[in-house]
């Protein structure tokens, strides 16, 4: 099996980050988003943290709290 290419990974990483935007209303665990981008969740895991510097779960944190600053933000 040949290691995969940067752009293979990069598309990886990008395809995993729309899922997850896309669904992050309904919170998707790591096995969720692997099965979307089609590898195995030890393998997302690796390599979207390699490129963006945080794991999947650390990501969709992020998009859940800013949401919720958002919607507070709208309360006001």
């Amino acid at each position: 099996m040949t290691p995969p290419t940067p752009d293979r990974q990069f598309a990886l990483v990008a395809r995993a980050i729309a899922y997850i935007r896309e669904h992050a209303g309904a919170q998707p665990t790591l096995e969720d988003i692997a099965q979307a981008v089609h590898v195995s969740p030890w393998h997302l895991q690796r390599t979207f943290a390699e490129w963006a510097g945080i794991s999947p779960k650390r990501f969709l944190q992020y998009l859940t709290k800013e949401h919720a600053k958002r919607l507070l933000a709208q309360n006001v």
